[in-house]
């Protein structure tokens, strides 16, 4: 199984790093790939270039052999859709089934993405909850995993459910606070916090 963790990584925290080796242990996965966006479609566009996000994540990632970058989605340039990800990872590995990493706010406005039955049908979806999200249980309810199934049996259609460890780290407050030039301590690793504070980023 290959295990995929998108988003906008602006920029990516400690949290991402934590949730990802928390999923990884829980499923088995041998690695998790982070798929920075290049040009988000579900949030606002960010003011930091997608270069400067992947290079972030590599950062990151270094100290993590079992975490790996995949910049397929700022290769292809355009809007980062995940169905084109899914089917680009898809038709790149046709032996491996493809898991999708999504949080609950996503998950909850799922079915306003890009043909949400065909990334079904390609894939399955780890979602990770936390106690402040509920979630919208009207979403492919008879596609949940029950209790007596295991996801290494499904190649595609199911949708699982792990909740997340509390973690306060936030890429919204971190620009906040880096703009205020106040402490981000702990939330970000230091290669990281090194870099942006090297190039100036997040000051405005």
């Amino acid at each position: 199984m290959i295990a995929l963790f998108g988003g906008t990584f602006n920029p990516v925290h400690e949290g991402h790093i934590s949730l990802a080796l928390e999923v990884k242990d829980a499923f088995n996965f041998e690695s998790i790939e982070f798929l920075p966006s290049y040009i988000s479609v579900h949030r606002d566009t960010p003011r930091v270039s997608a270069e400067f996000r992947k290079h972030l994540v590599e950062l990151a990632l270094e100290p993590y052999p079992c975490l790996k970058l995949n910049s397929c989605e700022i290769d292809r340039h355009g809007p980062s859709y995940a169905i084109d990800t899914v089917e680009f990872m898809t038709d790149k590995y046709p032996q491996q089934s493809i898991c999708w990493l999504m949080g609950a706010d996503s998950f909850n406005s799922f079915l306003s993405w890009k043909n949400p039955q065909e990334i079904l049908q390609k894939a399955n979806l780890i979602v990770c909850t936390r106690p402040d999200i509920e979630i919208d249980s009207n979403i492919f309810p008879s596609l949940y995993l029950k209790s007596n199934e295991s996801l290494d049996d499904f190649n595609s259609g199911r949708i699982v459910f792990h909740e997340m460890q509390p973690n306060s780290c936030s890429s919204t407050k971190i620009r906040q606070l880096l703009k205020q030039q106040l402490s981000v301590s702990g939330c970000l690793p230091q290669p990281v916090l090194e870099f942006i504070h090297t190039n100036n980023l997040y000051k405005t």
